[in-house]
């Protein structure tokens, strides 16, 4: 039997890994560069042994077909061609798990994919996702360091993510969040769920808290830093000492989520040889199936080919030069490497700046929705609360207010515009741009943001009505260009 599965996955695998290689490969090479994803490595070997650990089922049950598995495929496609189109990497990852999900429901059948339901949804971890969790983790692990020091009764002044103490100051980073922490105990939580437990509710209960405890463990993490920091008189508990002490901590945490787990694990469940009940299915039916795949991963490579030949115009009309760079006013920090034009200067009575910035959406070095881009500088300032705000304009954009060490304030007002579309949500930013690539049509899009020092969110609204009317070169509405 093992020879008609290789035969009838040969295909379609083949087909897959040719289909969406790029994206796998840009997967993988998440993982090697972020510290965040390297457990991620682990996920395809864990999916195998646990396949291989049931080797012995796949005697029992025939393989078929499922035809809406190959119809679902459909979907998952176009969720991939909707990634590319508008550099959603995330949608391009799990788009490429999805499909591989689903080709090998198609060609295997329900029985068999009933049986292995849990190490196929496994691969799902192979994705990186979960980064936008960490200015949400960022405050709870302040808070949760504000709380345990008020009841150690330590002094603490706290200002957005920075912490005061007598002695010293502390900022919640990014790399504080637990971030990290949080994806592999989930990760690894949910295969300890899976050959521990056998009942649902008690499955469902343990991933909950493999949630749950990782983040209420790194405030308590955080807090021992500051303790630490406090008793030390700021002679420990940074730099080497920090790493040691997160990484003695983390491994402390994962060991009580292990032994949690033996302590109320179910009886390893005894399996009967089942009796296979599906009728045989002809080899016509399996080919139709795996020409359906192939049909479906044809027609999006066809389409992804549009996508580059869009590139390839822009880049046969361009010779770009050094990412653009705005001259240094202030320690703002306001970044949008390769951008086709940027622009920033300072209002006449120096009370606030603007800045904008233009891409092309067909160009490759460089996006206005990008890691590499930042509203301000996140060495200095860190975000203290944000809300949206509806411009005179019309324009719904993002007003935030950023602090920095010195006990400084600053309020930023932003938002994007793609053509005649303005909005402050990157997601329906990038949607647009999708929009236009697939399609086929050229387009240009904008940053636009201005920051102060000194003036509240009115005042700045105010300055960005008076320039609108203007015909400002810096605050020109997409509307009027």
């Amino acid at each position: 039997m093992s020879d008609r599965l290789g035969l009838r996955l040969t295909i379609p695998v083949i087909g897959w890994l040719w289909l969406f290689w790029p994206s796998l490969s840009n997967m993988v090479s998440v993982w090697a560069n972020s510290k965040t994803y390297e457990h991620c490595f682990l996920v395809v070997p864990i999916c195998l042994w646990l396949v291989w650990r049931e080797r012995k089922a796949m005697t029992t049950l025939r393989p078929s077909v499922s035809w809406p598995a190959a119809v679902l495929l459909v979907v998952s496609c176009f969720l991939w061609l909707l990634g590319r189109a508008a550099s959603i990497g995330l949608f391009e990852h799990i788009a490429a798990i999805v499909s591989l999900q689903l080709l090998l429901w198609a060609v295997l059948g329900s029985a068999i994919i009933r049986h292995f339901w849990f190490p196929l949804l496994y691969l799902l971890f192979a994705v990186p996702f979960g980064e936008s969790l960490i200015p949400k983790l960022q405050i709870i692990t302040a808070d949760l360091s504000v709380w345990l020091l008020n009841i150690s009764q330590i002094p603490v002044y706290r200002e957005g993510l920075y912490l005061t103490i007598p002695n010293g100051r502390f900022y919640v980073a990014e790399a504080c969040s637990g971030i990290r922490f949080l994806i592999s105990s989930v990760a690894l939580g949910t295969l300890f769920a899976y050959l521990h437990f056998t009942k649902v509710y008690k499955r469902t209960l343990f991933v909950a808290f493999s949630f749950i405890f990782p983040i209420i463990a790194n405030g308590i993490r955080a807090y021992g830093i500051v303790m630490i920091g406090h008793y030390s008189n700021m002679e420990y508990a940074a730099g080497a000492d920090h790493l040691v002490y997160g990484w003695i901590f983390f491994s402390a945490v994962i060991l009580v989520i292990f032994y949690t787990a033996s302590l109320f694990s179910d009886p390893p469940p005894t399996f009967s040889k089942l009796p296979n009940q599906q009728s045989a299915v002809s080899s016509h039916q399996i080919w139709r199936v795996v020409g359906i795949i192939s049909l479906i991963f044809m027609s999006a490579a066809l389409w992804t080919k549009q996508l580059d030949q869009g590139r390839l115009l822009l880049s046969d009309r361009q010779k770009r030069t050094d990412p653009a760079q705005p001259a240094m006013l202030t320690d703002w920090g306001i970044s949008f490497p390769y951008a086709e034009h940027s622009q920033r200067q300072s209002t006449a009575d120096g009370k606030a700046e603007f800045y904008t910035a233009r891409y092309n959406i067909w160009q490759q070095d460089g996006e206005l929705i990008s890691s590499s881009n930042q509203l301000f500088n996140k060495d200095i300032w860190s975000v203290d609360n944000s809300q949206s705000v509806t411009l005179p304009a019309g324009i719904h954009a993002k007003s935030m207010t950023v602090s920095n060490a010195k006990g400084n304030s600053m309020r930023v007002i932003y938002w994007y515009c793609v053509n005649a579309f303005c909005s402050s949500n990157p997601l329906a930013i990038k949607l647009m741009k999708a929009s236009y690539r697939l399609a086929g049509q050229q387009g240009i899009s904008d940053v636009f943001a201005i920051a102060s020092t000194e003036l509240n969110d009115n005042q700045i609204q105010d300055i960005i009505d008076v320039g609108t009317n203007k015909h400002s070169v810096i605050l020109i509405n997409s509307h009027q260009r």
